[in-house]
């Protein structure tokens, strides 16, 4: 059992790391979802803007611009962020998985010992008996 301890730390360590690192990730790519959804309502309020004032219709189509490129770069950024999301659900898979092994190699081990142990008591049980036994004999 004792040798397989810091192998479960350390996988244990692993998953956790590998939670933590997907939890970020999530949180930024529901950051960036926020960004876009205000963005699109902050273009609405413009563009409403804009219909009701000359002045303000003048300077509307550079601002659509921007807010075009700036839908594009959020689009692209939650692509890339939603891949790597994937990926670090893969590591925390694979990490899980790891630390399954060598929890179960440690309970197997843990079991073998617990039967040899209870081999051994047993064989010492059988030991009283046959002397108690050939001792009522004489």
């Amino acid at each position: 059992m004792k040798p397989f301890q810091s192998q479960i730390r350390l996988h244990k360590w692993t998953v956790d790391e590998a939670q933590r690192r997907l939890g970020e990730l999530i949180r930024l790519a529901d950051r960036l979802r926020q960004d876009l959804a205000d963005l699109e309502a902050e273009a609405l309020r413009e563009q409403a803007a804009a219909q009701a004032s000359f002045e303000a219709s003048l300077t509307y189509g550079a601002y659509a611009e921007r807010v075009i490129e700036r839908r594009e770069k959020l689009n692209r950024s939650i692509a890339e962020v939603d891949g790597q999301v994937e990926h670090a659900r893969d590591a925390l898979k694979d990490a899980f998985a790891e630390l399954k092994k060598f929890e179960l190699a440690a309970e197997a081990a843990q079991e073998r010992a617990r039967r040899k142990r209870d081999a051994r008591e047993q064989a010492q049980l059988d030991e009283v008996a046959i002397g108690m036994f050939r001792g009522r004999g004489k």
